[in-house]
Order: structure tokens, then C-alpha cells, then sequence
């Protein structure tokens, strides 16, 4: 019986592969169960479960927008794998024109055929939600919930699935476009709708700041880790088949670096360093700048060798070129950094924060600060809610940016993503300005709430005295606790990924799985009164 559907799973999945077979989501009631003795345990994890199976049958669109997310992602991998093969089989010296022949190939023209079965859409769909809920796929957590969790094991032996490796795994789910989690954003609050969950006759908007996977930066620790990263990277350029960049005391030189930057922290806080400071700085600029001269050079050597190259795969090349202009890049921000140092340090000049490095690891990353006590070096997304805690619509500018350009953005999203026209929206002061309001207005809306004494000076009096306003402001706290328990309950706080894109995927997920939470919750409070109405009759 388990051979049988296994070579059934099998066939479904090279179909699927080939595009014979449109991606489908399996039909939970119709499946036989595997295990007789051993039910699925009534926990949250199941619930969730279900959720995002239901949804999914109900929006099968999701299944198929991720498996086009894969064919595009198999397609590149193909390109460079043909290139490579067309280049090997094509070692005459005629080679000029076979790298003309190699520009003409076209991601459109790749077509997939029948290979090893990939993963699922359905199963990437399903890690997708449980990643936002519980984290990433590859760490020791979620590699115990993985393999450990009864209840997921069940669910997919229930379903005739399999569990892939977590490095297949996570390569597929970064696989998946942002425009497909916002479509699947989009079908949660449809599926809320439908199930009369939630009107989405209500709308409050607040933003956050959110840490970014680095950490605080300072002038010396940004000189000193950009020449280690030139100098890492230089040293290892032989795995590309290329030359490395000279070493020659190289080592010598980043202690020396290293040294200079351990000296100026320890002048923190103490009386009269400021000059020992500025000697100091001077004598770390001085250092680098010459390093940095040297190194040019080196990279420049290298390029050549590179262009004399003509052994080398498309493939490798490309690699070889990103790695190249990854140094070409660190090197422009040491000059920048360097430059900020002087004018900041040396002349007591005040900097503007878009010319500084604000973190190596995170080039998109900022210095956000929020109520105006608190500076965190993160991004500051954008958050609206709906009556019944739902977040509706998510928006992530870059830098930190003001609230009060936002308001209308933020509505505007809430209404694309559910379909509906909110009868009032309530937001804080830091909203307030009178084109958002009156652009706000124009939406349709009935109430138009912001709080604080900037929001009370553009509203008029006889509103802002109004039921309806001041019921509006008082909900508006509701926005603090949806924050709180998205920080606290699913890590909203802190950010794993880097890069606006990525952060954005793992602020999209996030609220996914939130959102099915939210579900749960929802419901079980709706059937509160019927249970216990029915005792009583």
C-alpha cells in the first residue's frame, strides 16, 4: 500500500516538474489514514496546520504562484548549467564568437524536462508559513521541530508527503518571490473575510523600529573589518582559478589596524583623551589609506588576469566577476568611510547619516529612531491593523522615514489587499498632516482619526469631541499590543535576514503566520457563546 502511493507521489511530482501537471494542493478528507493508533494531537501547531491547509484549498493560486516561483528558479540554474556545457563542448579556437553565441541564450527559451522529483509547491508552502512561526529551517530549533514534531509527521505521512533535506528546503523557500507572499497575504484576508471573521471595517496604522542583523557601528571597527574582508576575500580568490592578491604582510599590518582601534575605545568615557584620540585617529587614516593604494593595485592585477582568462566556464567567470566587484565595492566604502572619519573626527564636522556606513553586514540597514529616545540601527516598517487584530497591510521604506507620509499609503494598502473601504482609520500624531487627511477623506472614509495634540489642531473641534473620533482614539492602543506580541511571540523585533528584499520576506512571513494565529484565536472566541449555549439548551 505505502509503495503504491509512494510511486503515485513519485509520478504526480516528475509531472508536476515537466508542466504536464498543474500544481495542486493534496485533499486532506479524502486521504486514507496511514498510522491506525497514532492520531494527530490536539495542539496549536495542528491547528495552524489546518489553517493554512484551508486556505490553501480555497485559493489554489497560491500552490500555483509558488511552483512558477520554482520553474523560474530551476530555469536559472539550467541557463548557467547549458552555458557551461555549450562553452566545454565548444574548446576550438574560435572563441570570441562561441562567448557571442553564449549572450544570445535567454531565460525564456530554458524549458524543463524530466529530471530528479523537486519538492512540492504544496510542501514549500507549507515550510513557508511554519518558517515565519517558528523561525528559519536550518538552526537546531527548527531542525528539532522538524524532525521531532509528531503532529508535522503525521500531517505529511497523512498526506503522502516526505520531509526534504533542510538545505533543499531552505534553497526553495528563498526561492519564493515576495509578490507571491503578498499574493498569499492576500488570499489569508480574503479566506478571513469570507469566514465573516472580520469586516475590515476598521484600520490603525503605526510604524515600529526593528533591529537589523548587525550591530553597532563606530569609524575605527568600519575601517578595520572592511580592509579584514578585502584582505580575506584576496587571499582566497585561488578557489576561482585565479590569482590571490599579495599577502605580503598583510597580517602584520590588520594587527597593526587592530591595535589602533582597541586604543581608541578604551578612551571612552575618559577626561582629556580627546586629543590622544585625534592622534590616534590619525595615525589609523594614515595606515589605511596607504593599504588601501596597495590594494587597489592588487585588484587591479588580478582583473587582468581574469580578461587573459579564457579557460574558464560562463559560470565560473561570473562568479569570479561578482567576487571582484564585491572588492571593487569594499574598497570605494573604505575611501567613503575614511573620508567620514576625517570630516567627523579630525575637523569636528557634523555628518550627515546618508554619508555614513552604517553597517558592513547590511548595506540597506539605518539609524531609526523612534519617539525620539531610543536609535536602533534597523529598518522601521509600517503596520496597519483591523478590528479583530488582523494586520492587513505591511510596508517597509527605506531609511527612517516619517510617519506622516504614510497615512494615506498605509489605507490604500488595507483597502488593495482586502477588497473593502474602512469606515475609520486611526493612526498617532506622527500621521498628522492636512493633505494626508484630506487624501484620506477622499478614500471614502467616515471617520478619519489621528491622535495628540497635532492631530487635534487639523481636525475640527465638534469632531474630535465626537463619539465616533473619540471611540477612535481610544481603540488606537490596540496597535501597541499587536506590536508587542509580534515581537514577542514571533520575533519581530530582530531580523535574521539582510538586505531591504530579504528583510522584507522575513517581515512578510512573520505576519503570515501571525495572522493564522490570529485565526485560531478568533474563532475559538466566536465559538465561545455557542458551546456554551448549547448545555443550556
Amino acid at each position: 500500500m505505502r509503495r503504491s502511493q509512494f510511486c503515485k507521489s513519485w509520478i504526480v511530482s516528475i509531472l508536476a516538474s515537466c508542466g504536464r501537471l498543474r500544481a495542486i494542493v493534496p485533499d486532506l478528507a479524502n486521504r486514507p489514514r496511514q498510522l491506525v493508533f497514532l492520531t494527530p494531537i490536539d495542539s496549536q501547531l495542528n491547528d495552524f496546520l489546518n489553517e493554512i491547509h484551508q486556505i490553501a484549498r480555497s485559493e489554489p493560486s497560491i500552490v500555483e504562484r509558488i511552483d512558477e516561483d520554482l520553474d523560474l528558479h530551476a530555469k536559472k540554474k539550467k541557463l548557467l548549467r547549458l552555458a557551461d556545457a555549450e562553452f566545454l563542448a565548444g574548446q576550438t579556437p574560435d572563441l570570441p564568437k562561441l562567448e557571442l553565441k553564449l549572450r544570445e541564450l535567454k531565460i525564456d527559451d530554458i524549458e524543463l524536462e524530466i529530471g530528479r522529483p523537486r519538492t512540492e509547491a504544496y510542501i514549500v508552502y507549507v515550510f513557508l508559513m511554519l518558517r515565519g512561526w517558528g523561525g528559519g529551517c536550518k538552526d537546531q530549533h527548527a531542525r528539532l521541530l522538524l524532525q521531532e514534531s509528531m503532529t508535522l509527521r503525521l500531517w505529511l505521512e497523512h498526506l503522502g508527503l516526505e520531509l526534504p533535506p533542510a538545505s533543499t528546503l531552505s534553497e526553495n523557500l528563498n526561492a519564493v518571490s515576495n509578490q507571491t507572499r503578498s499574493l498569499i497575504h492576500q488570499a489569508q484576508l480574503r479566506y478571513i473575510f469570507q469566514g465573516r471573521l472580520d469586516d475590515f471595517g476598521k484600520c490603525f496604522i503605526d510604524s515600529t523600529a526593528v533591529e537589523a542583523n548587525t550591530e553597532r557601528p563606530t569609524d575605527s571597527s568600519i575601517l578595520v573589518r572592511l580592509i579584514a574582508r578585502v584582505c580575506t576575500t584576496g587571499g582566497n580568490l585561488h578557489r576561482l582559478d585565479l590569482p590571490d592578491m599579495n599577502q605580503i604582510g598583510l597580517l602584520e599590518q590588520q594587527q597593526e589596524l587592530r591595535h589602533l582601534s582597541q586604543q581608541i575605545h578604551f578612551l571612552n568615557g575618559k577626561a582629556r583623551g580627546e586629543a590622544k584620540r585625534k592622534k590616534l585617529y590619525f595615525q589609523l587614516l594614515r595606515r589605511v589609506r596607504r593599504l588601501r593604494k596597495r590594494l587597489l593595485g592588487d585588484l587591479e592585477s588580478v582583473r587582468r588576469s581574469l580578461e587573459c582568462r579564457a579557460d574558464l566556464p560562463p559560470s565560473r567567470r561570473l562568479m569570479a566577476q561578482e567576487v571582484l566587484c564585491l572588492i571593487a565595492e569594499d574598497l570605494e566604502a573604505l575611501e567613503q568611510a575614511a573620508s567620514v572619519c576625517q570630516r567627523r573626527v579630525m575637523e569636528q564636522e557634523k555628518v550627515a547619516v546618508a554619508d555614513k556606513i552604517i553597517s558592513l553586514s547590511d548595506s540597506d540597514a539605518s539609524f531609526i529612531v523612534k519617539g525620539g529616545w531610543n536609535t536602533v540601527v534597523g529598518y522601521r516598517p509600517q503596520l496597519a491593523r483591523s478590528g479583530r487584530g488582523f494586520v492587513t497591510a505591511l510596508v517597509l521604506p527605506r531609511g527612517n522615514a516619517a510617519d506622516s507620509p504614510h497615512f494615506a499609503t498605509m489605507v490604500k494598502e488595507q483597502m488593495v489587499n482586502t477588497a473593502v473601504i474602512p469606515s475609520m482609520a486611526s493612526a498617532d500624531d506622527g500621521y498628522s498632516s492636512q493633505e494626508g487627511l484630506e487624501e484620506v477623506l477622499s478614500l471614502g472614509l467616515k471617520v478619519v482619526s489621528i491622535s495628540g495634540a497635532k492631530g487635534k489642531k487639523i481636525i475640527e473641534a465638534q469632531q474630535w469631541k465626537s463619539k465616533p473620533y473619540r471611540q477612535a482614539r481610544a481603540e488606537r492602543s490596540a496597535m501597541e499590543s499587536l506590536v508587542f506580541t509580534l515581537k514577542e511571540g514571533f520575533e519581530f523585533g530582530e531580523m535574521m535576514r539582510r538586505t531591504h528584499e530579504n528583510v522584507l520576506a522575513e517581515m512578510l512571513e512573520k505576519v503570515l503566520a501571525y495572522n493564522i494565529c490570529q485565526i485560531i484565536r478568533v474563532r475559538k472566541r466566536l465559538s465561545e457563546p455557542q458551546e456554551i449555549e448549547r448545555p443550556a439548551a
